[in-house]
């Protein structure tokens, strides 16, 4: 399987806008602006969308260019996106964050899919 093989299903595409206009379309790594909608920016997900319990945690992910950013960070760059969300969100919430990751979580699109919209709905509130 490749670096971005797991199938997304509509919870992952609104989570992932979320994620977009909750960093204002701005790339967290290199600063770049993109524009509304563009497919050159994505979801980047510290723990890996395999994780259940972090999957849909905004804590756990970040705006990212696609390229090169994203499979930076994903592969011999991963230090360095560590380095970054320790100290995005201090050791504390980093700590609690990883052990999140690390609980089983049952998979619910339902659930993941209105939290998504919650979440989207709270950034026009």
């Amino acid at each position: 399987m490749g670096w971005n093989s797991i199938k997304r299903c509509t919870a992952d595409i609104e989570f992932s806008r979320f994620i977009r206009i909750r960093d204002k379309w701005r790339c967290v790594r290199c600063g770049r602006q993109h524009e509304e909608g563009a497919t050159t920016l994505g979801c980047s997900h510290y723990w890996g969308r395999r994780n259940e319990s972090t999957r849909f945690d905004p804590e756990n992910c970040d705006a990212l260019c696609n390229m090169p950013c994203h499979r930076l960070w994903g592969g011999e760059g991963r230090a360095d996106y560590t380095a970054f969300k320790k100290g995005q969100l201090g050791p504390k919430r980093y700590r609690a964050l990883e052990k999140r990751s690390n609980t089983y979580a049952k998979k619910d699109r339902k659930a993941a899919l209105k939290t998504a919209r919650e979440l989207l709905a709270s950034l026009q509130g």
